[in-house]
């Protein structure tokens, strides 16, 4: 019983010295007697075997006093979800071979023994709160690989999870000149000028900053209040008793529903008994007093992206704890594999942050484009509880057939001469060039396509000679102009040349010709030739989409010839126009005109299923010019700017003019060499082969948009002949900021 005298200076005569650790989930503190060359797991044999020692009360003369039974009596208690935790330098201390001197542990030093599950609410990309239980000593990337193994998402490298930020807070300053407040011990970084004390853990905890002096578990007058030792929280559905922890066992369930089992990364999920309420989300209606946040313009859309936490730290660390709120989204715009015969939480969810997008205006999309999606929403809507085809799944086997298939119908279309043909385009458009002023209209050319170059000639007879001009587009942005109730058929090209970035607009007449251009250029922006499979099935998936624009059905579909205008059909009577379209476009017309729009728009859909609803919505979702960007406000390095703004994509990085968003410049990633952080002046610095760049941003940590660079350039080395484990050392490596 050495270790419980009191020594004057808190040290004893054989050189130890006092430690001070504060059980959380048992009321108690014990003060341990210490050396600087014990282990941290020595130190917490040692507390768990003073917590056995119990204390009998007797009450003797009105007093409460404590007694030691004769015989030490020991709590039998599984342990092994708890570990000890450093308030002040908000750290983990799970390597037990280190020694306190080796972390810089002293008498001073106030610790916590608690345990490392608990729980938290998630708001899910459907905007679903649910009561979750988390690991919050693992690193933000496992503890998302684990929450979408419980939920039943595959790929859970494509989501991560953000802090919750007031939509009020989100609209406030949104840059600060010197770049985002550094973290301190007890305060949490919401963004720039938004440093707020952490959410209190316990009723009892009104300052952090008194964690240097006293664990902030505990009240002035030494008593712990946790909300679920006191019984009143409930914990899957049931309420404990007052000091009692559950086991290992109570944290294999994440939600407070019964949740299916854990997946492996790849793992096939058919049969799988999936959580319907993740499958089909309940109905949200937001109202005109939802307090959400609409960004108004591209500073604004830089703001969406303050509250990615950090993936290689854990939740604690930064500073989110017990009962806090955080959001699980997908963060990068790159799905692989979305198959649903294994993915339907995947994909509504994935579905339903698109969906959220569009209604909060985060993507910019036309009157045209914002009709249709709210018809395919309005189709998922009206089919969410009819059962899908039960023949609509395909094996694997199947799956290798349809890529055969694709392949050889690639193949014959590249022989369509002989079989050194190559393919190609060749017909009479209109074009412009924005920026010379010289071309105040469209002209008509003869463009020829071939290989990755386009060329233009007056007429078709000159193609012997010099084209008029031509481009290499490999690597250029590409993106739609059309309307289809205007007979508008535009391509934008944004291509890279030796002066620079060159704007060339391409105006088709048909929407078969447009379909074709449109495919080819897509194609080549990648690196891709037109005798690819994918020219192909872009071509297809250019058409569908169109064909849904016009409302007309495709060939066969019910029975019906191609081109023929389907029957409108009549809307629920609870349709609410909120619900389907953003609030721009709500305050154009009159409710009867949208209803009208909508419905002219659904009859050419109305025989998907709920599914190939989402999943339709899913790709015209992803065919917006903005989707995948993600927008930063910085100040580059040797800039005469006081900021600038920059987007992250998949495959480049995009200087914008931040007055009109105008593209000035892009840096592909095939031409970068290294990218690292500065940490101390909160610099990242991208070389490339042409240039480097150094800049610093202003809108959210230097981290946040590392971790784009990186994340992007990991999703993209996936490949369905490649392993699919997930590699969590190559994440973190391509992501950790270090040079």
């Amino acid at each position: 019983m050495a270790h419980l005298i009191e020594e004057r200076g808190h040290y004893a005569p054989d050189g130890s010295w006092q430690l001070s650790i504060l059980v959380t989930d048992m009321n108690i503190q014990r003060n341990l007697y210490v050396t600087g060359e014990e282990h941290i797991g020595g130190l917490m044999l040692k507390l768990v075997n003073e917590i056995g020692m119990s204390l009998k009360p007797l009450k003797l003369n009105h007093r409460l006093l404590y007694v030691f039974h004769l015989f030490p009596v020991h709590i039998s208690r599984d342990w092994s979800d708890h570990a000890l935790w450093w308030p002040d330098k908000r750290q983990w201390l799970r390597h037990t071979r280190s020694t306190l001197d080796q972390k810089g542990i002293t008498a001073e030093t106030q610790l916590e023994f608690t345990p490392i599950h608990k729980e938290a609410k998630v708001q899910l990309p459907d905007k679903q709160l649910i009561d979750a239980r988390l690991d919050f000593s693992v690193n933000v990337f496992q503890c998302t690989q684990k929450l979408c193994r419980d939920i039943g998402i595959r790929y859970s490298e494509e989501l991560s999870l953000k802090r919750y930020i007031p939509p009020d807070v989100m609209r406030r300053n949104a840059t600060y000149d010197d770049g985002p407040v550094p973290i301190r011990p007890g305060e949490e970084s919401v963004g720039p000028m938004t440093i707020r004390k952490a959410a209190p853990i316990f009723a009892s905890q009104s300052n952090l900053d008194r964690r240097r002096h006293q664990s902030p578990a505990l009240s002035t007058q030494g008593h712990v209040f946790n909300a679920y030792e006191m019984g009143t929280l409930p914990r899957h559905g049931n309420t404990l008793p007052r000091g009692v922890s559950p086991g290992p066992g109570a944290y294999n369930d994440t939600m407070r529903r019964n949740m299916m089992p854990s997946i492996s990364f790849c793992e096939g999920l058919e049969n799988e008994n999936f959580d319907q309420a993740l499958v089909h989300s309940p109905r949200i209606a937001p109202t005109k007093d939802t307090p959400v946040f609409r960004p108004q313009n591209l500073v604004e859309k830089a703001a969406l992206n303050r509250g990615w936490l950090d993936s290689s730290r854990s939740l604690m660390e930064q500073g989110v704890f017990e009962g806090d709120i955080v959001i699980l989204q997908f963060r990068f715009m790159s799905f692989f594999d979305l198959n649903p015969r294994y993915d339907p939480v995947r994909i509504n969810q994935l579905y339903e942050q698109a969906k959220w997008s569009i209604l909060f205006d985060e993507l910019d999309h036309t009157e045209e484009e914002a009709n249709l999606f709210a018809a395919l929403q309005l189709q998922a809507t009206l089919q969410r509880d009819s059962p899908e085809p039960e023949d609509r799944g395909k094996d694997d086997v199947d799956i290798m057939l349809d890529e055969l298939e694709n392949s050889l119908d690639a193949a014959a279309f590249s022989k369509r001469a002989d079989l050194t043909e190559v393919p190609s385009l060749a017909d009479y458009l209109k074009y412009m060039k924005p920026k010379k002023l010289a071309f105040k209209g469209f002209k008509r050319s003869y463009f020829v396509f071939r290989d990755l170059r386009l060329s233009y000639y007056n007429s078709p007879a000159e193609q012997a000679g010099p084209p008029l001009g031509d481009f290499v587009l490999r690597g250029c942005e590409v993106s739609p102009d059309v309307s289809v109730s205007q007979g508008k058929y535009q391509i934008k090209l944004l291509v890279p040349t030796a002066e620079g970035m060159t704007d060339v607009i391409l105006k088709c007449e048909t929407e078969n010709q447009y379909a074709r251009w449109m495919a080819a250029c897509r194609c080549a922006s990648r690196g891709k030739t037109m005798a690819d499979a994918s020219y192909m099935q872009e071509v297809e998936s250019i058409k569908h989409l169109l064909n849904m624009h016009t409302g007309t059905l495709p060939r066969g579909e019910n029975g019906a010839a191609g081109g023929k205008k389907a029957a409108p059909v009549k809307l629920p009577n609870d349709f609410n126009v909120d619900e389907y379209l953003s609030q721009r476009y709500v305050k154009r017309r009159s409710k009867q005109q949208i209803q009208q729009k909508v419905s002219d728009t659904h009859s050419s859909i109305k025989q998907l299923t709920a599914t190939e609803a989402k999943l339709q919505y899913i790709r015209a979702w992803q065919a917006l010019p903005e989707h995948g960007m993600h927008y930063f406000v910085v100040r580059f390095r040797n800039s005469n700017r006081k900021s600038d703004l920059i987007g992250i994509a998949n495959n480049r990085i995009v200087k914008f003019n931040q007055e009109n968003g105008d593209t000035l410049k892009t840096w592909r990633y095939t031409s970068m060499k290294k990218w690292h952080v500065n940490w101390e002046i909160r610099h990242l610095k991208v070389q490339f082969n042409e240039e480097d760049i150094e800049f610093k941003p202003l809108s959210a940590d230097c981290k946040v948009v590392h971790e784009f660079i990186g994340g992007y350039i990991f999703v993209s080395m996936r490949s369905k002949e490649q392993s699919q484990t997930l590699n969590e050392e190559m994440f973190q490596q391509l992501t950790g900021g270090w040079g």
